[in-house]
């Protein structure tokens, strides 16, 4: 899969030394697991369960995202089943490194991804957000989702946005 400037694609194995220094930056990890970088076995298990949802065609896992033209990394993203308040839910997210926050990549990535997401079948997607992360936020409401309501997803308050798909991507 690929956007104007992306490539996305499944993990390899080899890809989990990138994906460590996400999942254990404080930064990125601020809005995420309840504010708690992962150690090393946990990082492990988040990084394999990719692998599971990989074989399952309503969610395409975590897909990293290179750039185009020179193949760096800048992050990851995906549509992941997940349930929030007892439904179950395709969740479009992103994670991206520090120095490639606010150039776009996040917009573009989920932009993609909900397009994917229609193709594939579905209408409602949601992104669930931490109420203080504004700049994803933002990135929700740049690619048509509206809040929602607030709700509590693995013992963390969030805000839930969410599109009809087919309003966004009729034809």
């Amino acid at each position: 899969m690929e956007s104007e400037r992306l490539e996305m694609r499944p993990f390899s194995e080899a890809d989990f030394s990138f994906y460590k220094t996400l999942v254990q930056n404080e930064r990125v990890m601020r809005y995420i697991n309840g504010g708690t970088a992962l150690e090393e076995a946990e990082a492990r298990s988040w990084f394999e369960r990719q692998f599971g949802r990989y074989e399952d065609d309503r969610q395409t896992g975590f897909l990293l995202l290179e750039k185009k033209e020179t193949r760096e990394p800048v992050g990851f993203a995906g549509l992941i089943l997940q349930e929030v308040d007892g439904v179950e839910e395709l969740e479009v997210g992103y994670w991206l490194t520090p120095i490639h926050w606010k150039v776009g990549y996040g917009r573009e990535a989920a932009n993609r991804l909900m397009r994917e997401a229609f193709e594939r079948g579905h209408d409602r997607l949601i992104s669930i957000i931490h109420p203080e992360n504004k700049s994803s936020q933002n990135v929700a409401r740049a690619n048509g989702l509206q809040w929602e309501k607030d709700t509590v997803f693995n013992g963390i308050p969030v805000v839930i946005y969410s599109c009809r798909l087919s309003r966004l991507f009729r034809g």
